[in-house]
């Protein structure tokens, strides 16, 4: 069994791409995918508030590609990393760019990460995401150092925003990189071979849908158990009819939900709990608690 993203996604012959869209996968014909409901997706409006640019990092030796949407005012603001999911920014990349820029009028510096780059990778299968798990992690990790090294970022005041396999993958690192203040996390939950391990974690925001075919309900429950156990700030919101993406209202329910958690636990971080200095492992070191799974 590989991470239970996976796992449970490739038993239904499905790989989630995030914000309501499936790859269907049928042996012997070629992949589809199929949107479980149309896309809502708001209209692209250039701000006079915001600047929009495009740069890159390195991460294990390889650039990455990462957007930036920040206040046009001089100062030093907090930031957001905001990570796609399994259908990496062919799928959802508006909704992606526009949460970014939702946070951005709000006060944050957002970056939306292409860590597919690494890899090679356009949409991931059951395939890539056991084998790459630990090296994208790493290369979030380098895109948290990036961030944190910008002249109009706050190094203390991080948080990250994680969609399907972006959440799996935004808060397994949380668990070792104590610079990461907060996690937003949309649909996803925290791989079955990681919980053992977890000693800390950042306050998490559980965005969930019960109707949810693809990362079911039950991963968001799981989770929730986990954080009463461990006594970690959360909170959680389960969307009632709500699939693998939040159409409508609920949509604009969840990105308000969102802000309002960074401003609590990113903007003002002394409101939560300080957690011990860690240091991010190589990948090798954590790719053990994944491997076979």
């Amino acid at each position: 069994m590989s991470l239970t993203l996976a796992a449970r996604a490739v038993a239904r012959r499905t790989l989630p791409l995030g914000l309501g869209l499936i790859l269907t996968l049928t042996p012997g014909a070629p992949a589809r995918c199929l949107a479980v409901e149309p896309l809502a997706t708001a209209p692209i409006v250039r701000d006079r508030e915001i600047v929009e640019s495009r740069g890159s990092y390195e991460s294990q030796g390889k650039p990455i590609t990462i957007e930036r949407f920040e206040p046009k005012a001089a100062g030093k603001y907090p930031a957001v990393l905001i990570v796609h999911g399994a259908g990496g920014m062919m799928i959802g990349g508006p909704v992606f760019r526009e949460a970014a820029r939702t946070l951005a009028r709000q006060g944050y510096v957002a970056h939306v990460v292409h860590y597919f780059e690494l890899t090679d990778t356009r949409i991931a299968d059951k395939t890539a995401m056991k084998l790459h798990f630990p090296v994208w992690m790493k290369a979030l990790a380098d895109g948290i150092t990036h961030v944190s090294k910008q002249p109009n970022v706050d190094p203390n005041r991080l948080g990250m925003l994680g969609y399907s396999l972006g959440s799996y993958l935004s808060l397994s690192l949380s668990m070792y990189d104590a610079r990461i203040l907060a996690v937003v996390e949309y649909f996803g939950g925290l791989p079955d071979s990681l919980v053992k391990e977890v000693k800390s974690l950042p306050p998490i925001l559980i965005l969930h849908g019960d109707a949810d075919q693809v990362v079911p309900v039950a991963e968001a429950k799981a989770l929730e158990s986990l954080c009463k156990e461990k006594k970690i700030p959360h909170q959680v919101h389960v969307y009632s009819g709500q699939g693998h993406g939040f159409l409508g209202e609920p949509g604009a329910d969840a990105l308000r939900r969102c802000v309002a958690f960074f401003d609590a636990h990113v903007k003002t971080p002394d409101l939560a709990p300080k957690r011990a200095v860690s240091i991010v492992p190589k990948p090798e070191a954590y790719s053990a608690f994944l491997r076979g799974e």
